[in-house]
């Protein structure tokens, strides 16, 4: 099955151009003919005391169809400076929701402060007997996204929708070039992957129709999935997409 070519903005403005003219020229060639035709019956009987209301209703015609042309050129030059325009809105506001993405990645710590709370928050749950929980989220760029351009804005709704499902007490952070962790602390395995469910519906959505990335959210408990700090971060570190500047990371904090 082939693929629809996508048509090229750039061809379709041209082609209404086209259209414009043609439909402008055809007005014209007819009321010229039509004019041509009524000259004689207009001009040519001199005896007629009708004349002068032919006369008139000759200008009349040749008038209008001048103005009916002047109108078609114009409505058509309005309709393309609006979708200029609209095309320039638009342009700004994916301008602005990748800025606004950006700015949002780099506000979410990174791998070496999710290791130093996740050391913290272990020995904290040690000592008072509780659970520790972390999801990893990893995401896939479909095609569409290949640009780091769509890539960035789908990280920056992709935060988002996560941040909205976290409590007050939760973290995010960024592990990878497409991975977020998240910290539960107090948190048990069941409850976290409740949670994992409705991050996932917040994904879901933020993906849209069009289906731009596709994820995959793993849970990670304390005591059900290690024993210790470094075998907690052990396994969040396999979960974690292969990457030389993430793994080559050391890892002292949990020494």
């Amino acid at each position: 099955m082939t693929a629809t070519r996508q048509p090229n903005p750039a061809d379709l403005e041209r082609r209404e151009f086209q259209l414009s003219v043609f439909a402008c020229v055809a007005i014209a060639t007819m009321g010229i003919a039509s004019a041509l035709l009524m000259y004689p019956v207009v001009f040519t009987s001199q005896d007629n005391p009708q004349e002068r209301y032919l006369r008139i209703a000759f200008f009349g015609f040749c008038g209008l169809c001048l103005l009916l042309t002047a109108y078609v050129w114009d409505t058509q030059a309005k309709m393309r400076r609006l979708r200029r325009q609209m095309d320039l809105d638009r342009k700004q506001n994916t301008a602005a929701r990748l800025q606004a993405s950006e700015e949002l990645l780099k506000s979410i710590p990174k791998l070496g402060s999710f290791q130093d709370q996740l050391a913290m928050e272990f020995r904290r749950t040690a000592a008072t007997g509780q659970q520790l929980s972390v999801l990893v989220i990893a995401f896939q760029f479909s095609g569409s996204a290949s640009s780091s351009v769509g890539q960035a804005s789908i990280l920056g709704d992709g935060a988002k929708a996560i941040s909205r499902k976290l409590r007050e007490q939760d973290s995010i952070y960024v592990l990878g070039p497409a991975c977020f962790g998240v910290i539960f602390p107090s948190l048990e395995g069941a409850a976290a992957r409740a949670v994992a469910s409705r991050i996932g519906e917040g994904l879901m959505d933020a993906a849209g129709l069009n289906a731009r990335f596709s994820y995959k959210i793993d849970v990670v408990n304390y005591p059900q999935n290690a024993s210790s700090a470094h075998q907690l971060y052990e396994v969040v570190s396999a979960l974690i997409p292969a990457d030389a500047s993430i793994q080559g990371r050391a890892t002292e904090a949990f020494a």
